[in-house]
């Protein structure tokens, strides 16, 4: 109606889909609605809904004495504003990169890095019946090198 107010707290329940808890408090002639969605009880049974509004500038929603909201009329409200605000004048240098981590430029790579995944088997011996002419060039089997450390890339910084 047309009656100013302070706060406005209740349960609104306006047919099967608005069923909210309202916190609305009246400062400096506008109105602030909470930005939470609180939900309310919508079943055929009275229900005690209480607000509690802090000196420390935090509230608390009970419905049937247990809480269902906590919350802050800084943070939950835009009705005190921020103790810092953005400076519009501030940019972001031309060479800002917004990934979280890049290759460290100063690292190096290890001189004995370099090794092969797999060398010849230096146990193996040539089978008694291998035929060169036939069977060709008689090659070791390779096998895992010990030594070998993947590919190598630089630490992330």
């Amino acid at each position: 109606g047309d009656t100013a107010y302070e706060v406005m707290f209740g349960p609104d329940i306006c047919g099967y889909d608005k069923k909210m808890v309202h916190v609305i408090f009246s400062y400096k002639g506008k109105n602030h609605l909470i930005k939470k969605n609180i939900g309310c009880k919508s079943d055929t049974l009275s229900h005690l809904y209480t607000l509690i509004i802090r000196p420390d500038n935090t509230i608390e929603v009970l419905i049937d004495q247990k809480s269902v909201q906590k919350g802050s009329l800084v943070d939950d409200f835009d009705m005190i504003p921020s103790k810092q605000i953005d400076d519009p004048a501030a940019k972001k240098p031309t060479d800002w990169v917004d990934i979280a981590q890049i290759p460290d430029p100063n690292d190096t790579k290890p001189d004995d890095w370099d090794q092969p995944k797999t060398i010849p088997d230096t146990k193996a011996e040539k089978p008694e019946d291998w035929d060169d002419d036939t069977d060709g060039e008689w090659e070791p089997p390779m096998i895992d090198n010990p030594d070998f450390k993947g590919e190598w890339s630089a630490k992330m910084i």
